[in-house]
């Protein structure tokens, strides 16, 4: 494959839509990567990524292949969003003005599943500050999970009592 990053190949969503990006660019994803250097294909199915999504994924993908995300290190450099991921376009490209936070969850999925860590990392990154300073009942509204029942509330007040802190 090295010896051909720029031939072009075809990521297919699992509603049938194509996506054309070339080989350099897509190789950031292990799945596809994996996928193009077991075969000839030059098309590969990503059959848990709807096309709305996966062209998002394929944005980022052809933006990192001509400047790349700085790693973003562990412990955070910074206390914000912005002082941690300082590259404009990365920050645009989850920004609230730009995606829905159901799209942030997608793209979050998305890159977990096709192994893509830079754009991982990115969701997550973003999550973290979305999350932050949040009760546990706006967490539980943001990540959509159900409300728990009152013997689950007294069992998690019990086990987890600095999540119930108000700070």
């Amino acid at each position: 494959m090295d010896e051909d990053e720029n031939r072009v190949v075809k990521l297919m969503s699992k509603d049938g839509k194509d996506f054309e990006i070339t080989a350099k660019a897509a190789q950031l994803s292990v799945l596809v990567k994996d996928t193009l250097e077991e075969s000839e294909k030059t098309e590969v199915e990503i059959m848990r990524v709807d096309s709305k999504c996966l062209e998002k994924v394929v944005e980022f993908l052809k933006h990192y292949a001509e400047e790349e995300m700085r790693e973003i290190g562990t412990p955070l450099r910074g206390s914000t969003f912005i002082e941690i991921m300082d590259q404009k376009w990365y920050q645009e490209f989850v920004s609230d003005d730009s995606i829905s936070r159901e799209m942030l969850f997608e793209l979050l999925t998305a890159a977990n599943y096709m192994g893509i860590k830079p754009l991982l990392d990115l969701a997550c990154l973003k999550i973290t500050f979305q999350l932050t300073g949040k009760s546990a009942d706006e967490i539980r509204g943001i990540l959509n999970l159900p409300e728990m029942t009152e013997e689950e509330e007294r069992r998690a007040r019990e086990e987890h009592k600095w999540i119930f802190e108000d700070n």
